[in-house]
Protein backbone atom coordinates (compact mmCIF):
# COMPACT_ATOMS: atom_id res chain seq x y z
CA UNK A 1 0.00 0.00 0.00
CA UNK A 2 2.87 2.40 0.77
CA UNK A 3 4.51 1.73 -2.59
CA UNK A 4 1.17 2.22 -4.32
CA UNK A 5 0.71 5.55 -2.53
CA UNK A 6 4.18 6.70 -3.62
CA UNK A 7 3.40 5.77 -7.21
CA UNK A 8 0.06 7.59 -7.04
CA UNK A 9 1.81 10.74 -5.82
CA UNK A 10 4.36 10.69 -8.62
CA UNK A 11 1.69 9.82 -11.22
CA UNK A 12 -0.55 12.70 -10.16
CA UNK A 13 2.23 15.25 -9.88
CA UNK A 14 3.79 14.05 -13.13
CA UNK A 15 0.49 14.51 -14.96
CA UNK A 16 0.06 17.95 -13.45
CA UNK A 17 3.60 18.93 -14.47
CA UNK A 18 2.95 17.80 -18.05
CA UNK A 19 -0.19 19.94 -18.08
CA UNK A 20 1.83 22.89 -16.77
CA UNK A 21 4.35 22.49 -19.59
CA UNK A 22 1.53 22.45 -22.15
CA UNK A 23 -0.13 25.43 -20.46
CA UNK A 24 3.16 27.34 -20.63
CA UNK A 25 3.32 26.68 -24.37
CA UNK A 26 -0.29 27.75 -24.95
CA UNK A 27 0.11 30.94 -22.93
CA UNK A 28 3.33 31.75 -24.79
CA UNK A 29 1.48 31.20 -28.07
CA UNK A 30 -1.24 33.58 -26.90
CA UNK A 31 1.34 36.22 -26.01
CA UNK A 32 3.12 35.80 -29.35
CA UNK A 33 -0.19 36.45 -31.14
CA UNK A 34 -1.25 39.49 -29.16
CA UNK A 35 -1.17 41.59 -32.37
CA UNK A 36 -2.74 39.01 -34.70
CA UNK A 37 -6.20 40.10 -35.90
CA UNK A 38 -9.06 37.71 -35.02
CA UNK A 39 -6.78 35.52 -32.89
CA UNK A 40 -8.69 33.76 -30.14
CA UNK A 41 -6.82 32.78 -27.05
CA UNK A 42 -6.24 29.20 -26.09
CA UNK A 43 -6.29 27.73 -22.63
CA UNK A 44 -5.59 24.33 -21.09
CA UNK A 45 -8.24 22.34 -19.28
CA UNK A 46 -6.78 19.76 -16.94
CA UNK A 47 -7.55 20.24 -13.27
CA UNK A 48 -11.21 19.28 -13.66
CA UNK A 49 -10.28 15.93 -15.23
CA UNK A 50 -7.67 15.28 -12.54
CA UNK A 51 -10.19 16.17 -9.84
CA UNK A 52 -12.64 13.60 -11.20
CA UNK A 53 -9.92 10.92 -11.22
CA UNK A 54 -8.94 11.72 -7.62
CA UNK A 55 -12.60 11.69 -6.52
CA UNK A 56 -12.98 8.30 -8.19
CA UNK A 57 -9.82 7.10 -6.41
CA UNK A 58 -11.30 8.08 -3.05
CA UNK A 59 -14.34 5.92 -3.78
CA UNK A 60 -12.64 2.91 -5.40
CA UNK A 61 -9.07 3.09 -4.03
CA UNK A 62 -7.87 2.69 -7.64
CA UNK A 63 -6.21 5.57 -9.46
CA UNK A 64 -6.83 5.61 -13.19
CA UNK A 65 -5.05 8.43 -15.01
CA UNK A 66 -5.39 6.92 -18.49
CA UNK A 67 -8.04 9.43 -19.57
CA UNK A 68 -6.65 12.35 -17.62
CA UNK A 69 -4.98 14.40 -20.32
CA UNK A 70 -4.69 18.16 -20.65
CA UNK A 71 -6.77 19.56 -23.47
CA UNK A 72 -6.33 22.80 -25.36
CA UNK A 73 -9.54 24.75 -25.83
CA UNK A 74 -10.16 27.99 -27.68
CA UNK A 75 -11.80 30.88 -25.93
CA UNK A 76 -14.61 31.84 -28.28
CA UNK A 77 -16.10 34.28 -25.79
CA UNK A 78 -17.94 37.26 -27.19
CA UNK A 79 -15.73 39.58 -25.22
CA UNK A 80 -13.09 41.11 -27.47
CA UNK A 81 -10.34 43.38 -26.30
CA UNK A 82 -9.78 45.13 -29.59
CA UNK A 83 -11.75 46.14 -32.64
CA UNK A 84 -9.83 43.65 -34.81
CA UNK A 85 -11.38 40.68 -32.98
CA UNK A 86 -8.33 39.67 -30.95
CA UNK A 87 -9.26 38.65 -27.40
CA UNK A 88 -5.81 38.55 -25.81
CA UNK A 89 -5.38 40.58 -22.62
CA UNK A 90 -1.59 40.78 -22.39
CA UNK A 91 -1.60 41.61 -18.66
CA UNK A 92 -3.81 38.61 -17.87
CA UNK A 93 -1.63 36.34 -20.03
CA UNK A 94 1.56 37.52 -18.33
CA UNK A 95 -0.02 36.95 -14.92
CA UNK A 96 -1.14 33.46 -16.00
CA UNK A 97 2.36 32.67 -17.27
CA UNK A 98 3.84 33.69 -13.91
CA UNK A 99 1.22 31.74 -11.96
CA UNK A 100 1.85 28.64 -14.06
CA UNK A 101 5.60 28.96 -13.52
CA UNK A 102 5.14 29.16 -9.75
CA UNK A 103 2.85 26.11 -9.79
CA UNK A 104 5.41 24.13 -11.77
CA UNK A 105 8.20 25.13 -9.37
CA UNK A 106 6.11 24.07 -6.37
CA UNK A 107 5.36 20.70 -7.96
CA UNK A 108 9.03 20.16 -8.85
CA UNK A 109 10.02 20.98 -5.27
CA UNK A 110 7.41 18.55 -3.99
CA UNK A 111 8.76 15.75 -6.17
CA UNK A 112 12.34 16.47 -5.07
CA UNK A 113 11.30 16.44 -1.40
CA UNK A 114 9.32 13.23 -1.94
CA UNK A 115 12.39 11.44 -3.30
CA UNK A 116 14.66 13.00 -0.69
CA UNK A 117 12.47 11.45 2.02
CA UNK A 118 12.48 8.08 0.23
CA UNK A 119 16.29 8.21 0.03
CA UNK A 120 16.50 9.04 3.75
CA UNK A 121 14.25 6.08 4.60
CA UNK A 122 16.25 3.71 2.41
CA UNK A 123 19.52 4.99 3.85
CA UNK A 124 18.27 4.55 7.42
CA UNK A 125 17.32 0.93 6.77
CA UNK A 126 20.67 -0.16 5.32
Amino acid sequence: MVISGMNNFTDIVGSAMQAAVLRDSVISHNIANVDTPHFERGSVVFETYLGHAVDNFRQTNRLDLNNVRPRIVRDYADMRYRFDGNNIDIEAEMASLYQNSVRFDVMASGVMNHYRIINMIIGAQI
